[in-house]
């Protein structure tokens, strides 16, 4: 006789296979099987996760429909195949907890790393799985596995990271490079940045010759034991790939010299120590003027977030090199500019084609008591702030040649509205064209209002390029103003626009979450931690009630002294991804509570269940385990969410009565909650199953008739059987009258049976789910 699943399972691929009855090996045929393997195999196959058991001594693997994707091409083969003998990759990772779980200790792991060999190559791959032992008498014969992959979201937390640490690496690179005095000292210090950075062995920069070929390596970075290849070199002898690139202004990218050019050009590199490397061309006015590059003694396959990092670098370090240049040429002229010019009572400005300041008198020192060190090279819309709108109609037509006169009113906080004069003369180059004009201005704002506003719109812009479409805020740390934009105010249950201070986000927290919050805020403000602020907390929302869940991240920005001045950040809604992670926590937890609580039951029909005759005692045991079988797959279709009286019912009495003219069912769609579904399908096989054999069914004219119906404190169930043999009540309780009562108790309720002549009546009760 072959081996059958279920008809509601049968469709299954793996289904059909075992039907195929085929020897497996350490176990048999599946036709042969112990009850317990082939209950459990039930169970497995109609589940929507992906699970599978491991069998026996010889740990026999198998696994259902949903197990499939995560075995690639694997499947078929794998099916009764020993668990090592399809993943011997992971056995050194794997083997302990599965051997433990076969002791009876049950495990559960989140994100668990491991290399797969799928698809004809090994690749990484995350998991989260729980291993369940499945106990028969005193021993643990298998193992449940549910499992389900979750790579694509660990690989997407670590590209998340990794972008994380390239952004805080090119705000360091910045800081420290902004300030010093030279190009040399900015290719330097960048070099040895990127190098340690990325973990190269060498990191250099060139300039190029004007014939196009001959460069120079100016300086460079070299970890311990690499060799420095300062010098003069000639593209042509690094092969026809560097001069096609470098001169297209399109980056030199080579992961093994030795595969990937020909021999001659290979040694070029070879020479030098270097095996693979990235040489990103910088291109001005249509030509090649300089190199930076960085560089592994061997192999190396370069990603892309590496190449995009040095090409970031390159721009940032040599954009900072040109203005150095462009400051050295203007050094002379600003020298007896600024002679001249701080004599005079105004404000005096020379600003370039690109509206930075290349130069400033002393009166700007006074006025926004800065030194012109910290003015000059910064842009006019970063100085000015908003009120660079009111100019930039006048600086771009000086720019165009036009000499520009006029008057503008500016609203200061500090000081209130103030008129300016402002004068704009065009200065032209020895082409006659305009590269720069003189500002002379005879008023401007206030230090503290202009760097106020330059940081919170420098801070503002920085953190929404950096995060995008997030919600912005910032706490000044002086009065404890507030701003949130409209995202924010969302999240916290409030209308656009509506006026927020820190008591409508200290009174928007959730309870719980109101003191790691405030603490986390603390740090931030803390001149000696300067922690950053990372925090995820829920928030009530003030007009709607609604909970959500918040991930918020900023940091304190602190004056020279070390005081916080503002404390500035993002913050984005993760509700649904906290709701999605609540949900499947849940879902694997009563997965493994119903696997354990069927092994249970079985345990105890089995032990409990008496028949003088084997072959009753068979039939008696499969039918009320065939109950709970039909009982886990109606569960199983809904992921355990549940189902109706009135399937229960049709379903439980289609399976056990085949005289179904002679049944009459009525009642409403009732719901029933997960854990009343089981009891209800179990008592009703048994009242069906003692019909047929000495109730009303098991004559000709007998009629059963089956009703059920809502009451206050739950739902009723009536079984009236009619015109069937006398009856009478028996003189002590059976199992099936004990399970009964039993499956009663489970469902917060009682059964009472009345023995009539005519035929059997019982009433169920049932209290009302929680």
């Amino acid at each position: 006789m072959s081996f059958k699943v279920s008809k509601i399972l049968a469709g299954g691929e793996v289904a059909r296979l075992l039907e195929a009855d085929g020897v497996i090996a350490g176990i048999g045929r599946p036709s042969a099987w112990p009850q317990p393997l082939r209950q459990q195999l039930e169970v497995l196959l109609g589940a929507a996760f992906p699970m599978f058991l491991i069998w026996g001594p010889e740990r026999i693997l198998i696994y259902n429909d949903a197990y499939r994707p995560i075995l690639g091409d694997k499947h078929p083969g794998a099916l009764g195949q020993p668990f090592w003998t399809v993943w011997p990759e992971v056995r050194a990772t794997i083997e302990p907890i599965i051997e433990a779980a076969f002791s009876g200790a049950a495990a559960f792991y989140e994100d668990l790393p491991v290399t797969l060999h799928r698809k004809g190559q090994a690749e990484p791959a995350c998991f989260t799985f729980s291993y369940s032992p499945i106990p028969v008498a005193d021993e643990v014969p298998g193992v449940l596995c549910v499992c389900v992959e979750t790579t694509s979201a660990a690989q997407e937390r670590a590209r998340r990271e990794e972008s994380e640490r390239t952004v805080l690496f090119l705000d360091r690179l910045t800081r420290a490079t902004s300030t010093l005095p030279s190009a040399e000292a900015v290719m330097m210090r960048a070099a040895q940045m990127i190098g340690e950075h990325m973990g190269v062995a060498i990191c250099a920069y060139a300039d190029m010759d004007p014939d196009q070929d001959g460069f120079t390596i100016r300086g460079d970075w070299a970890v311990s034991g690499s060799t420095s290849i300062v010098g003069r070199y000639r593209l042509a002898d690094f092969g026809e790939m560097a001069v096609e690139n470098l001169s297209r202004g399109l980056p030199l990218v080579i992961n093994d010299n030795l595969a990937e050019i020909a021999a001659h050009e290979a040694a070029t590199f070879q020479a030098i120590g270097i095996g693979a490397t990235i040489c990103m061309p910088l291109v001005r006015d249509g030509r090649l003027r300089a190199l930076m590059a960085v560089h592994h003694k061997g192999p190396h396959f370069w990603t892309d977030r590496e190449l995009a990092l040095v090409r970031e670098v390159t721009e940032r370090s040599w954009a900072f090199v040109e203005r150095v240049a462009s400051q050295a040429e203007l050094a002379d002229s600003a020298a007896e500019l600024r002679r001249i010019t701080d004599a005079a009572p105004l404000l005096i400005a020379y600003i370039d084609r690109d509206e930075r300041y290349r130069f400033v008198n002393r009166g700007y020192e006074a006025w926004f008591g800065r030194p012109r060190e910290a003015l000059q090279g910064q842009r006019v819309r970063a100085v000015l702030g908003a009120a660079y709108d009111r100019v930039k109609p006048y600086l771009e037509a000086a720019l165009a040649g036009e000499r520009v006169t006029f008057e503008s009113r500016v609203d200061y906080p500090a000081s209130g509205p103030r008129d300016v004069q402002v004068d704009y003369v065009p200065r032209r180059g020895a082409d006659g064209g305009v590269v720069g004009l003189y500002a002379v201005i005879s008023d401007v704002t206030e230090r503290i209002e202009a760097e106020r506003a330059l940081l919170q719109s420098e801070t503002r812009l920085r953190l929404a390029t950096e995060f995008g479409e997030v919600g912005l805020w910032d706490v000044d740390n002086g009065d404890g103003a507030l701003y949130w934009d409209d995202r924010v105010r969302a999240l916290f249950g409030h209308s656009p626009g509506v006026p927020v201070t820190l008591d409508d986000f200290y009174g928007g927290l959730h309870h719980d979450d109101l003191e790691p919050t405030s603490r986390a805020y603390a740090a931030a403000c803390d001149p000696a931690a300067q922690d950053l602020y990372d925090v995820e907390y829920r928030t009530i929302g003030a007009e709607d009630g609604i909970e959500r869940w918040v991930a918020a991240k900023g940091r304190g920005v602190f004056d020279a002294e070390d005081r916080c001045l503002r404390v500035v950040g993002t913050a984005i809604d993760i509700t649904a991804r906290k709701q999605a992670e609540a949900a499947r926590d849940l879902l694997m937890r009563e997965v493994d509570h119903r696997a354990r609580n069927a092994l249970a039951i079985i345990q105890s029909i089995v032990r409990l269940t008496d028949a003088a005759d084997p072959a009753e005692f068979r039939q008696a045991i499969h039918g009320r385990i065939e109950a709970m079988a039909r009982a886990q797959s109606a569960l199983a279709r809904t992921q355990w969410r549940g189902g109706t009286i009135a399937e229960v019912v049709r379903e439980e009495l289609a399976s056990a009565i085949s005289t179904g003219a002679r049944v009459r069912p009525s009642g409403g769609e009732i719901a029933l909650p997960a854990d009343q579904l089981q009891p209800l399908s179990m008592i009703l096989h048994e009242l069906a199953t003692n019909a047929t054999k000495y109730g009303a069914l098991s004559v000709r004219g007998g009629r059963l008739e089956v009703s059920w119906a809502s009451e206050r404190q739950g739902w009723s169930l009536a079984w009236e059987e009619h015109e069937g043999p006398s009856v009478s009540a028996p003189s002590r309780s059976g199992f099936g009258s004990r399970l009964m009562a039993n499956l009663a108790r489970q469902l917060d309720g009682q059964i009472d049976f009345d023995w009539n002549r005519d035929g059997l009546s019982v009433r169920l009760r049932a209290g009302a789910p929680p």
